[in-house]
């Protein structure tokens, strides 16, 4: 297995890995992992919470999975790119929802995951 396979399927649990910090206890008010959403502003952390838990559970998974695809575990690894796919998705959605500005990287990354999956369908080169 290529190193950069290696270091590409620690990206991929790394970045679904990052996202469960919402489930942490309450931290300062610095602490980027809220539960408030700037297009939602009138939601209830409740509210946010009911619905955007799931993605963050799903994402990580999909993105846990996809690594073990990308290492090359039989079944996984034919079907690492669409579950890298939909976990951006996930991502991308988790991130504008519950926006903080400590976030930036977080897009690149997600472009980043879906050039390699894109690259690995043959569609650029």
């Amino acid at each position: 297995m290529p190193m950069l396979d290696i270091i590409y399927g620690v990206l991929l649990v790394l970045h679904g890995l990052v996202h469960l910090a919402w489930f942490a206890p309450t931290q300062p008010d610095e602490f980027p992992f809220r539960w408030k959403s700037l297009l939602l502003p009138h939601a209830s952390e409740a509210t946010l919470k009911r619905y955007i838990s799931p993605m963050i559970v799903a994402q990580a998974v999909l993105f846990a999975l996809a690594a073990l695809g990308v290492w090359g575990v039989p079944l996984l690894a034919a079907a690492w790119v669409p579950m890298a796919i939909v976990a951006v998705a996930l991502s991308t959605t988790i991130m504008v929802l519950l926006w903080h500005p400590w976030f930036f990287t977080g897009p690149a990354v997600n472009l980043l995951i879906l050039g390699k999956a894109i690259w690995d369908l043959g569609l650029i080169r």
